[in-house]
């Protein structure tokens, strides 16, 4: 009998040879966020992308996201931390004509929007001040970020146990979790002036017959109560509520932090 298990505790190295190794499986590709929720995402923040403008994915994974944005003729950049999932995105967008590149961690270029979807999750303690630090330092004056995270997750139930270390973790490496109002709280500590928050289940069958790309459908369809609030910035609650969306923006003139 196991007397008492001890959790991993994660480092940066730690995390990059989990993503390395994680990041190769088919688990991971088939249930990332971006492919499970990508299309619903990106038809609850369309009305908020610039058509002339320029968007960021920080923390792009396997790059399904930017590829998606790209498709609809949206000028799109991507920031992934892990070389070889980077290098691999690279491979797989560069002929896309609105894809701005895979950028370097001291990319100095200012965007429309900043995207960081269920990215902060992710970050550790001792690089969670830079994180911030940085989405604000490339979001343009007047300009966005989109920040989605689980809402309020119970941590203890992603716990996965490695018989080899007798250690657990979590299987997604998740390292902390927010309500709407400690994100919030958070992110305005950083310069984010809160434009909305929704609490939101993102489920395709509820998102997509709503959008005129995506849909393929010359018909207008009859647009729901929640789609609408959505489009309107008004603080929207809708099927499982498992994901936070923030809407923040950077002011035009920073205060001091």
């Amino acid at each position: 009998m196991i007397a008492e298990l001890k959790s991993i505790r994660w480092t940066p190295e730690l995390v990059e040879k989990f993503w390395h190794g994680f990041g190769s499986t088919r688990c991971s590709r088939q249930f990332a966020f971006s492919r499970q929720a990508g299309k619903s995402f990106i038809t609850a923040i369309a009305h908020l992308l610039p058509d002339n403008g320029t968007i960021l994915d920080y923390g792009a994974g396997d790059g399904y996201l930017v590829g998606l944005l790209c498709e609809r003729g949206l000028r799109t950049a991507a920031y992934e931390p892990s070389r070889v999932r980077a290098q691999k995105l690279e491979e797989l967008l560069g002929a896309a004509p609105t894809f701005l590149g895979a950028v370097s961690a001291d990319n100095t270029d200012l965007y429309d929007v900043v995207i960081a979807a269920e990215v902060i999750e992710h970050v550790l303690d001792e690089e969670l001040d830079f994180f911030l630090n940085r989405l604000r330092a490339l979001v343009r004056p007047n300009g966005l970020l989109i920040l989605t995270t689980p809402n309020n997750e119970d941590l203890e139930l992603g716990m996965a146990y490695c018989p080899v270390s007798e250690t657990l973790f979590h299987r997604w490496q998740h390292v902390r979790a927010f309500t709407d109002t400690t994100l919030v709280t958070l992110l305005e500590k950083y310069g984010f002036e809160e434009l909305v928050t929704h609490q939101v289940g993102f489920v395709d069958s509820q998102f997509v017959p709503y959008d005129p790309i995506f849909n393929g459908s010359e018909k207008d369809p009859i647009i729901p109560s929640h789609i609408q609030s959505l489009r309107a910035n008004q603080p929207t609650k809708m099927g499982s509520e498992s994901n936070l969306l923030f809407i923040g923006r950077r002011p035009a003139v920073d205060s001091s932090l």
